[in-house]
């Protein structure tokens, strides 16, 4: 469908689904991860979480990997293919229990963090919405930081709204609750440049 449907003026985002928490997803399997990695050359932007990068690079899963690690990865995922990297679910050090969600363009070679708080809290799904968001503020002219500080600030208030209900966390984020806040007016910007 990439080679059938796109265009120039268009551009491949592929979230790669293959695990979190340092684990394969079930019915995921080495053959899977081959493909996504020869799938991701196609792409424009890949938005991996941190056990996904690990398996794409084929390196071990470190929940405490170094910032100067993960810019070493991007670099090395944006060698394959795509000329933007965001990797999720990044342990952040520098902010005590906090993640982070940290951005690479190989255009201008900049890359960006957003530190969230850690909620205690699994909600499938979020990935999805995470991907959605950003890929529509690209496509309504928002800058990366711009775009992907607004996904993971959309992301984290639906998480901390849902958190707040006695809720099967298995259901995802309660999403239409919260969908209405991304028609509000960006706040200032959480970005860090690193």
């Amino acid at each position: 469908m990439i080679n059938a449907f796109t265009t120039e003026n268009q551009f491949v985002v592929i979230d790669p689904v293959l695990g979190d928490n340092g684990k394969m997803y079930g019915p995921i399997n080495k053959e899977m991860v081959s493909e996504m990695k020869s799938l991701i050359q196609k792409a424009d932007i890949i938005i991996p979480n941190l056990t996904e990068a690990s398996l794409l690079l084929e390196k071990p899963f470190h929940p405490d990997i170094g910032e100067e690690d993960i810019k070493e990865w991007m670099l090395k995922l944006s060698y394959m293919g795509p000329g933007i990297v965001v990797i999720t679910s990044v342990p952040d050090k520098t902010h005590g229990k906090k993640f982070s969600v940290i951005a690479y363009n190989r255009d201008g070679s900049r890359f960006w963090k957003v530190p969230i708080d850690y909620i205690p809290a699994d909600f499938p799904g979020t990935g999805d919405c995470f991907t959605s968001v950003l890929t529509g503020a690209l496509l309504q002219g928002d800058s990366l930081p711009i775009a992907f500080d607004r996904a993971v600030h959309f992301i984290s208030y639906g998480a901390r709204a849902t958190f707040g209900y006695r809720y099967d966390q298995n259901q995802g984020i309660l999403l239409e609750s919260v969908l209405n806040r991304l028609n509000f007016p960006m706040p200032v910007n959480s970005y860090e440049i690193i």
